[in-house]
């Protein structure tokens, strides 16, 4: 095992839990060196469309990165198109977003953004979950029109597509310009190891992560100002919080929906063996 865990945050909303184990010596009390990496450099412009050229992805094939957290749908297709590492468990919090149109919009429910543009990031996870809202609205897949934009907030306050799924900070973005939200976004994400990360320092991880947790539900106030730091003070009050549930072991059967899910809808060739993707001891 390297000595110097590298790691790369999906997003400082959800992954808060992630630097809060390396501010609050969590992981230093497990014996692990963290280097914590916010987002990617290049911002919006490094959300292309093709996710293996994306910052997160290219960097874990590289061998740059040891961990990396994702959506739960995408460490799934990570794993499986990019061959390398596994999934060590569920990440630390329920995510949250929102499916938003813009403020001249006629529409008002999920149920009519049926074969309406809505921008997302590809194969991301409000791509996932804007889908899962959608059919439960009633919306059949075949009607559901996501398209990719690197600036998914640029597009809706530009007047691109009617609608976007997004998450905070950009939630709270779209609603101080006027933008309306007509359906609240969840889902769960997952953390995927290199290689070299073996089981002992990946229950090193989920022990230090699952204190972060406990940290923050105690200290509720500079949770919502650190989690939400991107935004201004006066937005932080209303900000979408992730919940905090912690690291899970992620079970053959919740790989295994996901997975006819994912397959139903196109989203994976063939189906992962659940050994394959998934680090379960």
């Amino acid at each position: 095992m390297t000595k110097t865990i590298r790691l790369q945050s999906d997003s400082n909303a959800h992954d808060r839990p992630w630097r809060v184990a390396v501010e609050q010596g969590f992981f230093a009390a497990e014996g692990l060196t963290v280097e914590y990496h916010e987002d990617n450099p290049k911002g919006a412009a490094g959300r292309v469309e093709d996710f293996s050229k994306r910052w997160k992805e290219s960097q874990l094939q590289k061998g740059a990165l040891e961990v990396y957290p994702v959506c739960e749908w995408g460490a799934i297709e990570r794993v499986q198109a990019l061959g390398g590492g596994k999934i060590i468990g569920l990440d630390t919090t329920v995510r949250t977003g929102a499916l938003m149109v813009a403020k001249d919009s006629k529409i008002q429910s999920a149920a009519e953004l049926a074969n309406v543009p809505i921008a997302v990031t590809w194969h991301a996870g409000t791509f996932y979950a804007a889908i899962e809202v959608l059919e439960a609205a009633g919306v059949p897949f075949a009607d559901i029109k996501l398209v990719h934009a690197n600036d998914r907030l640029a597009a809706l306050l530009g007047g691109a597509t009617q609608a976007a799924a997004l998450m905070e900070p950009l939630v709270s973005r779209a609603l101080a310009a006027g933008a309306r939200n007509i359906a609240d976004l969840r889902w769960r994400g997952g953390i995927v190891a290199g290689n070299d990360v073996d089981e002992a320092t990946a229950e090193k991880l989920r022990r230090a992560l699952n204190r972060a947790i406990a940290w923050l539900r105690e200290n509720e106030d500079r949770s919502r100002q650190e989690v939400l730091r991107d935004l201004k003070p006066e937005q932080r009050q209303h900000g979408l919080m992730p919940e905090l549930v912690g690291v899970k072991s992620y079970r053959p059967e919740e790989f295994q929906e996901k997975v006819e899910w994912m397959l139903d809808r196109g989203f994976l060739k063939q189906a992962p063996q659940y050994r394959d993707v998934v680090r379960s001891k």
